[in-house]
């Protein structure tokens, strides 16, 4: 009987916005009748609040997933705890219709969704629901879906200006990261491990389209990878042969992996006694950026970071905590790259700490 009345209500609610609506079609390509002015935002699935705090929305988010309070290490969390004081609408990757409604939202965002599951949730709400893109920053195609998400967030906010500045803020970045390293002649091979995908992951799970390595013109050696072999969602994984064929000059690591490394590189094991990166002590720590779908600002901290260890003096003007607390308030509001980080954040790695 609550549930039936929950959806009267909100129907109620829906009707009188329509008496104001636009239609907008959204990265699904649904056509979704949407009130003209939005204060009460729900977001459901990997990625979708991450995008809205980017857009400066979170003022106007009235409920958090049950998995949010579990994982506030998220940079958006650790900028905006207060966002997982709201209510609770369901659980990850899905919400609860009854949860989501008795919040009142005005809309609805989600992300890694289908058109039939967009649809059945906006059925059993009566809420208008929209779906978003989160994907990779590297492929320029998969770049333009990102900005096309975020315009998408600002005509419905009306924030097309907060769109269009974040856009030319990572654009500018990725130019000046371009113009200090497309020059470069000789470039050191590199490898990144340990990229989490869901879980904890050890060495061979790396990423061929590296964002920090693509922006730095990277010598990344998994870049060979034959694309029928990359997901975006599952990762990718090779054998610890071809890392040894790889042998690649510097290594880096995932810092969500750190501990899975000891198990895989050490005393005895071959990757430590014939990895060159291993014997050099060329090996480095990033931040991990897939936690929940990707964090954006993140991956640009590490760009700079891998830019400083493979062209220090490109790079030499370059404060990675300065440039992150810049990259952070621009994307989250706040500089909080103290509390994101920790003691085995952007670090060097020696043989010694592996025996």
């Amino acid at each position: 009987m609550i549930a039936l009345l929950l959806l009267a209500s909100a129907g109620c609610v829906r009707q009188y916005k329509q008496q104001h609506s636009v239609v907008i079609e959204d990265m699904l390509g649904r056509q979704v009748s949407i009130p003209d002015s939005i204060e009460r935002i729900v977001c459901i699935r990997a990625g979708s609040l991450r995008l809205i705090v980017y857009m400066n929305g979170s003022d106007r988010i009235v409920g958090h997933e049950e998995g949010d309070k579990l994982n506030q290490r998220r940079p958006y969390l650790v900028a905006h705890p207060e966002l997982v004081k709201t209510p609770v609408i369901g659980p990850l990757m899905s919400g609860d219709a009854e949860m989501i409604l008795a919040t009142r939202p005005d809309i609805i965002y989600t992300a890694y969704s289908t058109v039939a599951e967009a649809d059945d949730l906006q059925k059993k709400t009566g809420i208008p629901v929209i779906a978003l893109e989160c994907p990779e920053l590297g492929i320029t195609a998969s770049r333009d879906t990102l900005y096309a998400s975020l315009r998408l967030i600002g005509k419905t906010l009306h924030k097309e200006e907060r769109a269009d500045s974040l856009i030319r803020y990572m654009e500018d970045m990725i130019s000046d990261l371009d113009k200090r390293t497309n020059g470069i002649s000789t470039r050191p091979s590199v490898y990144v491990g340990c990229i989490a995908y869901g879980a904890m992951k050890d060495v061979t799970s790396t990423q061929p389209y590296y964002p920090p390595f693509t922006f730095i013109h990277a010598d990344n050696v998994a870049a060979s990878i034959d694309k029928r072999l990359i997901s975006h969602v599952k990762g990718t994984t090779i054998d610890k042969e071809q890392l040894l064929v790889w042998n690649p000059d510097i290594l880096f690591f995932d810092e969500s992996g750190l501990n899975l490394i000891y198990n895989h590189i050490k005393p005895g094991e071959v990757l430590y006694n014939q990895l060159k990166a291993v014997q050099n002590d060329r090996m480095f720590t990033l931040l991990p950026y897939n936690n929940y779908a990707i964090n954006y600002e993140l991956v640009f901290i590490n760009c700079w970071f891998a830019g400083k260890i493979l062209s220090p003096e490109t790079f030499a003007d370059i404060s990675v905590e300065e440039k992150g607390n810049e990259i952070l308030r621009m994307f989250l509001g706040k500089p909080v790259f103290e509390e994101v980080t920790t003691e085995n954040s952007f670090r060097q790695i020696t043989k010694d700490e592996l025996r």
